[in-house]
């Protein structure tokens, strides 16, 4: 146990820079899961580097959990073959996740489970946690970030996330954009610098703007649609044709808007 934990702690180290365990390739690098913080894969670039820190990963796991439960680990994985393809498949589920991620999760998994941890419960230890990281959840970030009255760094934020979360999104946006627009660009940015956080990554390093996601996309429309319907019931109700008299209709628009 001992030896597997020495290993863990020194892989640890060697995965923590001052920037982070990807910050060599955090230029080229693409935000693909807002929730795992992973913004390169082990293939991305031909990374050497980063390839080998996947492995010291995965290998400081499986050392970890054999030290820790070493019969269950014998029954899990009776050969060395069974062991081998253990590892590339946990390899391929895990690599969404940072490598210094992987080994703390495995270390976690120690104090949270009782039984041999499968890969299901290592994935679910390896996800972005807020609280344990002393960060708000993503909605009462995004309040704190609205209606702060100042919009400076030096504010007393409940974590430099929020702010820089903020600066990312654009304080305009923040203030004059409905919460229906503005929270999922916030949500995605602020995932991004706690990812960052939890990693241990250079938190000031720019946040490539991503493809809108396309069920915000949806969402709006349909919200859209649902107050156009409204709205030419509404004029019905007047005997308004909705049809007939546009400006009719967008004089109401914003009669019903200001009393909002």
């Amino acid at each position: 146990m001992k030896q597997g934990s020495e290993l863990i702690d020194q892989q640890l180290k060697s995965l923590q820079t001052p920037a982070g365990p990807t910050a060599s390739s955090s230029t080229s690098a693409t935000q693909t899961n807002h929730e795992s913080g992973r913004q390169e894969s082990p293939e991305d670039g031909n990374n050497a580097e980063l390839k080998q820190q996947y492995r010291y990963a995965i290998n400081g796991l499986f050392t970890l959990l054999e030290d820790a439960y070493p019969l269950k680990f014998r029954r899990a994985f009776p050969t060395d073959e069974d062991l081998s393809r253990a590892k590339r498949v946990w390899y391929q589920s895990l690599r969404e996740f940072s490598p210094r991620r992987i080994i703390q999760a495995g270390k976690k998994a120690l104090d949270t489970t009782k039984f041999f941890p499968d890969l299901s419960e290592i994935r679910e230890l390896c996800k972005l946690r807020y609280d344990e990281m002393g960060l708000k959840e993503p909605l009462q970030a995004y309040y704190e970030a609205c209606y702060a009255p100042e919009q400076t760094r030096e504010y007393r934020w409940s974590h430099i996330a929020v702010y820089l979360a903020a600066r990312e999104t654009g304080w305009i946006t923040l203030r004059s954009e409905e919460q229906r627009v503005a929270f999922p660009i916030f949500e995605r940015n602020y995932n991004i610098v706690c990812n960052r956080v939890l990693d241990g990554e250079d938190l000031e390093a720019s946040i490539m703007k991503g493809i809108e996601d396309s069920r915000s996309k949806e969402a709006v429309r349909l919200a859209d649609e649902q107050a156009e319907q409204s709205l030419r019931k509404e004029m019905e109700k007047q005997g308004i044709d909705p049809d007939a008299g546009r400006s009719a209709f967008e004089k109401l628009k914003q009669s019903l808007t200001s009393r909002q």
